[in-house]
């Protein structure tokens, strides 16, 4: 589970370098775009390939245990095939279109979709923590855990390797270099325990989650005041940019305590895990 959640927590880093490209693509359409083919890549030949194949092992398991998350199930199941052909068509029409093109309206026309496919992501990858990372925690008995881990090949996410992954994605492993490296995520110099490198990950999501979804508040409340048209239509405009900004300063004052919670006593257990064992084995001479 562990795994499984680090992993999401590296594509939540991927997914906002896909926003901030994306932004970039009219204006700066050739840099845009060698990140963005990268990123696309990286989905392809390493979530889709390896991280979704064990999401759906485990799905498996407890569809098993608890019948009726069946059909819900299946279609997360479904939802990672359509996922994967649509990061494929997304990838070739990124690679096909001119620079001109880019910069008109077919590019913006893909931007859209990528957009589109972002938010999707996302909230299937909420989904998937929120309700069913902690149904498995709850009724999968160890000899399924034991099948699960049994039938994975071990692959590892190419960005617990800095230098693999700037092999392999060197415009996107430059931009996501500088805080993958800071946050310890590949120093292999400099050990961390898993709990709590998750949970600074989780946290720098956190934070990283809302500074872009205030970004996209901010540039949505510009374009329904540009499209005003009326005196009716800047009333409702301002009705609709009251309630999108209430919900966010909601979200705001509700995910850091959530995370806070969630993440408190996994970090200071972490931290004193050391002092504890060395407690035990001093007792136990």
């Amino acid at each position: 589970m562990q795994s499984l959640r680090l992993d999401h927590a590296g594509l939540s880093r991927v997914l906002r370098e896909i926003d901030t490209q994306v932004g970039l693509l009219a204006r700066q359409p050739d840099q845009a775009r060698s990140v963005l083919v990268e990123a696309l890549d990286y989905l392809l030949h390493y979530h889709h390939t390896f991280h979704h194949p064990r999401e759906d092992r485990l799905f498996a398991r407890i569809r098993a245990r608890d019948t009726e998350l069946d059909e819900t199930l299946r279609d997360l199941t479904h939802e990672h095939e359509a996922g994967e052909r649509q990061t494929g068509e997304l990838a070739a029409e990124l690679a096909a279109l001119s620079t001109r093109q880019l910069r008109g309206q077919r590019g913006q026309r893909l931007a859209d979709q990528v957009n589109a496919y972002v938010r999707h992501t996302r909230l299937h990858m909420r989904n998937e923590e929120a309700v069913f990372y902690r149904r498995a925690e709850r009724v999968l008995e160890p000899e399924d855990w034991s099948a699960i881990i049994a039938a994975d090949d071990g692959s590892l996410d190419p960005m617990t390797d800095l230098a693999l992954m700037a092999a392999r994605y060197p415009r996107l492993a430059e931009n996501l270099g500088l805080p993958v490296k800071h946050l310890g995520l590949v120093e292999r110099t400099q050990p961390i325990s898993d709990e709590l490198r998750l949970q600074m990950l989780a946290l720098t999501d956190l934070y990283g989650g809302l500074l872009h979804e205030a970004l996209e508040l901010a540039r949505g409340n510009v374009d329904q005041l540009l499209a005003v048209r009326s005196p009716s239509g800047l009333v409702r405009a301002v009705g609709d940019i009251s309630s999108n900004n209430l919900r966010f300063a909601g979200q705001c004052l509700t995910r850091p305590p959530r995370w806070a919670v969630n993440g408190g006593a996994a970090i200071v257990v972490a931290c004193l895990r050391p002092y504890l064992k060395a407690s035990q084995d001093t007792g136990s001479r």
